[in-house]
């Protein structure tokens, strides 16, 4: 189990309990398992078994796609009928998907076995410049919550970086959890921040610090818009 949350606030906040329960370690090993079923198995081959490729030049393809068309790891999850836990494994180079997984995952992002796997493949070129119209909107068009990311096309990067805007009275969807450290500070406003059992206050001007694998919500519980800026690590989101 990692370790307990380290949260920095103002001395105000007040900090309440929740009551909610953390998932047994069952559920997790029960995830763990499916998890593995999506990405190979012994009746489905994995890509490399028909390719060839190596485990990096898949992940590192499928995360420039997936950013290119602006989705999270989530999104992309959800729409190819796979688990978020897949498709950062994937994307990490952890794992092999099967040719199924691939195909779906595939589809859902506009491309293909043929042309993914294409001699023509070029990288696109990182940038040093991010620009406001090349952030790209992680939250879906209905949200009142605006996840931007600044991306520049690297296929090495180790940190993401967000800008985010809630609007009044919204909050991200419940219990959130991906891998890795999340850093940031409000802007602007105020953002109630839910990890398990313990409720934050965060304040203009106050910083966070968080476990990103604990189910954890942000809150604007004002009605002002409220501003943060984040860096977490590794890059899934």
């Amino acid at each position: 189990m990692p370790a307990k949350n380290t949260v920095h606030n103002s001395a105000e906040n007040d900090i309440e309990k929740e009551g909610a329960m953390p998932e047994n370690e069952m559920d997790l090993l029960e995830d763990d398992e499916a998890d593995a079923d999506e990405v190979n198995s012994d009746e489905t081959p994995s890509v490399l078994d028909i390719d060839g490729q190596s485990e990096e030049d898949i992940g590192k393809k499928i995360n420039q796609l997936r950013l290119a068309k602006g989705y999270s790891q989530r999104k992309l999850a959800r729409m190819a009928g796979v688990t978020n836990t897949s498709i950062s494994a994937i994307e990490r180079n952890k794992v092999s998907p099967a040719v199924n997984t691939l195909k779906a995952i595939l589809q859902v992002l506009g491309s293909d076995l043929t042309t993914f796997f294409s001699d023509e493949w070029k990288a696109p070129k990182a940038r040093v410049v991010v620009t406001p119209k090349d952030l790209i909107e992680l939250s879906e068009p209905t949200s009142k919550v605006s996840l931007k990311q600044v991306y520049n096309c690297s296929t090495t990067k180790n940190l993401g970086f967000l800008i985010e805007t809630y609007q009044p009275n919204s909050s991200t969807e419940e219990k959130i959890t991906h891998e890795g450290e999340e850093i940031g500070t409000v802007i602007e406003g105020k953002v109630l921040i839910r990890i398990e059992d313990m409720t934050y206050l965060l304040n203009e001007g106050d910083s966070y610090v968080i476990d990103t694998s604990f189910p954890h919500t942000f809150i604007n519980p004002t009605d002002a818009i409220t501003r943060v800026v984040s860096a977490h690590t590794p890059t899934t989101y």
